[in-house]
């Protein structure tokens, strides 16, 4: 979907764009006929002057070109006139050209001139001395339509250029006005990886009602997850006690039931055990806001190593590679059940060497466990992962553990491949997207 200043300014820009056109054109359109009139009024007055000019003689009348503007003299002066009576005088600026003589008043269009020009054209019927005349009087229109055109090209730029400024005033105002969406986007961003209870209410006014529900969404979520947790745990505390009982008794028939029943019924007891505990793991891993305590990789995992070695004092070399300063936008408890989980696997089963590899990047955190064991053959990785079935049925040795983490990575909905490693054993390969708060927009 577009962005919403994006959609402004593509509605916006194209109706400025004609209305600032529209408004050139009928200001152009406007000043031409206030000129066109102006002109009017001058032509007539020149007519006024033509007919003053008139005089009736002995052979009738003649016009005294003494008493006519100097401008009708000269050539291609852009003042013209023509007279029709019995006689017919032309202003010798006309040299050669023919003045039409179309009718009565101003012509609704420009007649051609000589050189091109474009004659603005009045003509007037007079009666003097008994004689009916005829005068018409034009004015060269072509420069003041140069003008017109230069103007409309220049306030047509003008006009585009204040419409692109407003348009991108309008985008900056816009980005301006959103910049308390963006801060609750990030709060939320924050909110989400734990980095906060609730969003900041010292919001415009606008949006106060959506961040005062969106809190109380929040805190019924919060309420509703925490009471889940409870019961998960309730309940799993009430199963362990009769669960102990069952494998009590179960211990004690051993004698009087049959080795392969006994048996049988023994694994069924462990299986329901199991699945007790994973039960309760996912319980505990259901997202906790009160938490919010981040993964320190300096602190947090240098102390779950030191753990391992106390717990492997003859085992396997453990190697960091990574940076260990800042911290991971991911809850303490939950990066140091997957990692305790993957290292202590790795240490069971790594002859020399168990390797911790990862990489914090822009959008999110790739984690490397690997070690020198015997490993798991290619073929039971990919069945494992990709039929989702329990890894602790599908890979003997990397039991409940390899589920965990399965469960964690899944929470965080990142991948996990399980691959074979090249100091020859297991890799597990992990993918988390990062939950911290992203950038602004």
């Amino acid at each position: 979907m577009k962005s919403i200043s994006r959609r402004l300014t593509l509605s916006l820009v194209p109706l400025l764009l004609v209305s600032v056109l529209l408004i050139v054109q009928g200001g152009v359109w406007l000043y031409d006929r206030a000129q066109r009139d102006y002109l009017t009024q001058l032509l007539q007055r020149e007519a006024d002057s033509m007919l003053a000019a008139l005089s009736r003689g002995s052979d009738g009348l003649f016009l005294d070109m003494d008493k006519v503007d100097p401008d009708y003299r000269r050539p291609y002066s852009g003042r013209y006139f023509v007279v029709q009576g019995q006689e017919k005088w032309r202003s010798r600026s006309l040299w050669d050209h023919r003045l039409p003589l179309p009718g009565d008043g101003l012509q609704t269009e420009l007649l051609p001139g000589p050189d091109g020009q474009e004659l603005l054209v009045w003509s007037g019927e007079y009666l003097k001395g008994g004689e009916r005349l005829t005068i018409s009087v034009a004015i060269d229109y072509e420069p003041l339509l140069v003008e017109f055109r230069r103007a409309s090209w220049w306030l047509s730029g003008l006009g585009v250029l204040v419409v692109l400024v407003a348009a991108a005033l309008q985008h900056w105002f816009l980005r301006r006005s959103l910049g308390p969406l963006r801060k609750v986007q990030g709060e939320l961003a924050e909110w989400r990886s734990g980095e906060r209870l609730q969003l900041n209410e010292q919001v415009p006014e606008e949006l106060a009602p959506l961040v005062a529900e969106i809190n109380h969404l929040g805190q019924q979520i919060e309420s509703v997850l925490e009471r889940a947790r409870n019961s998960a745990g309730d309940l799993g505390h009430a199963l362990k006690t009769p669960l102990a009982v069952i494998e009590s008794r179960l211990e004690s028939l051993s004698g009087q039931l049959p080795q392969s029943d006994w048996q049988e019924l023994q694994a069924q007891v462990q299986s329901i055990r199991a699945q007790l505990e994973r039960t309760l793991q996912r319980a505990r891993l259901a997202p906790d806001q009160a938490r919010g305590q981040r993964f320190a990789p300096g602190a947090d995992l240098t102390a779950l190593v030191q753990t391992l070695e106390s717990l492997y004092p003859n085992g396997p070399q453990i190697q960091l590679q990574g940076e260990l300063s800042g911290s991971w936008p991911f809850d303490r408890e939950d990066l140091l059940e997957l990692l305790g989980n993957l290292l202590d696997n790795a240490c069971k089963w790594a002859r020399a060497e168990v390797r911790v590899a990862w990489h914090l990047r822009a959008d999110q955190l790739d984690l490397e466990v690997a070690d020198d064991g015997p490993g798991i053959a290619p073929a039971e990785c990919d069945q494992v992962l990709g039929r989702g079935a329990r890894l602790d049925q599908q890979a003997p040795g990397h039991g409940l553990g390899l589920a965990i983490v399965r469960d964690t990575v899944a929470t965080y909905q990142g991948t996990l491949a399980l691959e074979q490693a090249p100091e020859g054993g297991l890799l597990v390969r992990i993918s988390l997207p990062l939950q911290r708060r992203r950038g602004s927009a």
